[in-house]
């Protein structure tokens, strides 16, 4: 495109209609994109009046006049677009504002991605079906306000009257609830979202996890409970690893939520990931002594505590296994986790200290086979005092 025809259209000097009007700029716009980027009116209606089709006419990224105003949130421009298309055939009008760039994004996406709550609102009343249609990434125009915390454009979706309820799809098979946990979302909002959208709850992403295990893993204890009033069945649905929401919130010590767990689905303590894990094989791995206290006083608990796992560890070898013997005498505090539940559970008279792994080691064979220990022992470090502490 040339100098004088560019500079015309973005400064609001009058366009020589004697230009040549397919001419573009590098990036495939035409003046109807230049005039749109200024937000200018009056230009803008010069263009239209002198070449309609540019309405309809896509850049190089796929992205109509319509895209770039809704982007920038001029809604002078973005109105004068529609109502030009409106003067249309109503097919005409429609095919504007479900133009698809190559991203797939509507001019609804655009504006939501800037949040400019006005656009959004202007666009939905000319076309509700346009809550509908979802982006390259699988984002509905509701789970991208959601997603970017955008709760005010979210919340005017989903009031948005009409035969259909907005999409609740999001991209990589997550949807609205998923992005509002992920984001925090007060559980005011969460529980709007759960009561439109019911079956939601039941949904996995990509790695198998529904809602409810992305709130067991943040310790949303409010969430959590939510949840399980509406549906406590969920507590059991199991993510690609076979972790259920209990593993989850007792690989990472969040206690509030293991009780609520336990209290509404206490037979989920019986549950067994894909390694055959407990939950307090969990705990014990990461090392919250919070969670391995909580499981040891959990009645639904009592007969599980010495479960072996795939390899036919039982907590206690875990313990023995993740122990940094170096680290606990140099007194290093996330090492003193691992150190503390080994301690615990050697001294519960209920834990059995003699059963085998598949190695056909005790707890005792583990500790004692350690490198750390028996170059402790060579320097003559007092590393049997560690033992005695524990057995």
């Amino acid at each position: 495109m040339d100098a004088e025809l560019f500079n015309s259209a973005i400064s609001g000097n009058e366009i020589s209609f004697a230009s040549n009007p397919e001419q573009l700029t590098a990036g495939g716009n035409s003046v109807l994109h230049v005039a749109a980027k200024s937000r200018n009116v009056h230009i803008m209606e010069k263009v239209l009046d002198w070449q309609p089709p540019l309405l309809y006419m896509t850049n190089s990224k796929g992205n109509t006049a319509l895209h770039i105003t809704a982007s920038l949130g001029h809604s002078d421009t973005t109105m004068l677009l529609i109502t030009f298309a409106k003067g249309q055939e109503v097919e005409m009008k429609m095919e504007l504002l479900r133009k698809q760039n190559l991203e797939q994004n509507t001019a609804l996406h655009e504006a939501i991605r800037y949040d400019h709550y006005n656009i959004v609102e202007l666009l939905i009343q000319e076309d509700p079906g346009l809550t509908l249609i979802t982006n390259n990434a699988g984002e509905s125009p509701l789970f991208l306000a959601v997603d970017r915390r955008f709760y005010k454009i979210a919340l005017h979706i989903i009031d948005t009257p009409g035969d259909h309820l907005p999409s609740h799809k999001g991209r990589k098979s997550k949807n609205v609830l998923h992005a509002a946990v992920i984001n925090r979302a007060k559980s005011d909002f969460v529980h709007k979202m759960l009561e439109k959208f019911p079956d939601a709850s039941l949904e996995a992403d990509d790695s198998g996890w529904i809602p409810l295990h992305y709130a067991a893993h943040f310790g949303n204890v409010d969430v959590v409970e939510l949840f399980l009033q509406k549906n406590n069945s969920i507590a059991y649905k199991k993510d690609n690893e076979g972790m259920c929401a209990l593993h989850i919130s007792a690989r990472e010590g969040n206690e509030g939520v293991m009780r609520t767990i336990i209290k509404k689905c206490p037979d989920s303590c019986e549950l067994l990931d894909d390694k055959q894990r407990t939950a307090l094989h969990l705990a014990v791995e990461s090392g919250r002594v919070n969670a391995v206290k909580l499981f040891l006083e959990t009645v639904a608990f009592q007969d599980l505590i010495n479960e072996q796992d795939k390899n036919e560890n039982t907590p206690l070898h875990l313990a023995a296994l993740h122990l940094d013997i170096y680290s606990v005498l140099l007194s290093r505090a996330s090492s003193h986790d691992h150190y503390k539940i080994l301690k615990i559970l050697a001294h519960d008279w209920r834990i059995d200290k003699w059963t085998r792994n598949k190695e056909g080691m005790t707890t005792a064979h583990i500790i004692q086979s350690n490198n750390q220990l028996l170059w402790f022992q060579k320097v003559k470090s007092p590393v049997k005092l560690f033992l005695v502490n524990i057995y």
